[in-house]
């Protein structure tokens, strides 16, 4: 495939960024898991004990949040609602099926990835609100134990729920082909976004003036 038939989708940065939340993001995961969840503390082995894992977990976080963040940031232009929009939460059955040719032309990113990307949003300031709350020894004591016991429980309501976000963000990359292979090397094929992402030809076109 020629170069001229590609167009870029992701920024080196972004995807650097990406792939590193990814990584932080699973440590963050399984060091909270192991001591949340008693039935899941061996997953604490991947930073060494139980013990460190408990050390370790607020800063993977704070990096974590502070990466996920920084990408809410750079991808907010992209995720804006616009005019594309509500045809396609319209024509979501026939997204569901798989029905192309009845499927109205979106941007960047589709309203369902739009709403995944608000509930990112959520998730980094409840982590770091309720984070900082139960964070002993530093920060817990200066809270009435009837606070940090909410935070607790807020803080791993959220972890479980953005799980599942992280679950239909893999279903999204993985459903759509090529999606992956945008983010690994940044870019796709005019093919692939006249097929799945019409309207973001146009914006590439604006970038080009």
């Amino acid at each position: 495939m020629s170069k001229q038939e590609m167009i870029v989708r992701h920024k080196l940065f972004d995807r650097l960024c990406h792939w590193t939340i990814v990584v932080v993001g699973l440590v963050t995961f399984f060091t909270g898991f192991s001591f949340f969840y008693p039935s899941f503390q061996w997953l604490g082995g991947i930073v060494g004990t139980p013990q460190l894992a408990k050390v370790m977990h607020p800063f993977f976080g704070i990096a974590m949040c502070l990466l996920l963040g920084l990408m809410l940031i750079r991808y907010y232009h992209h995720n804006k609602w616009d005019k594309f929009d509500w045809p396609w939460m319209k024509a979501v059955v026939w997204v569901l099926l798989q029905k192309e040719e009845n499927i109205p032309p979106v941007g960047h990113y589709n309203p369902g990835q739009k709403m995944l990307f608000r509930s990112f949003v959520i998730f980094v300031i409840a982590f770091i609100v309720t984070g900082v709350i139960m964070w002993q020894p530093y920060f817990a004591p200066m809270f009435e134990a009837s606070t940090v016991n909410w935070a607790t429980l807020i803080h791993a309501a959220c972890a479980i729920l953005m799980l599942i976000a992280i679950v239909v963000h893999f279903w999204m990359a993985t459903w759509i082909e090529g999606s992956i292979t945008g983010m690994l090397y940044g870019k796709v094929s005019k093919a692939w976004a006249r097929k799945h992402h019409p309207a973001m030809l146009d914006d590439f076109k604006e970038e080009e003036k």
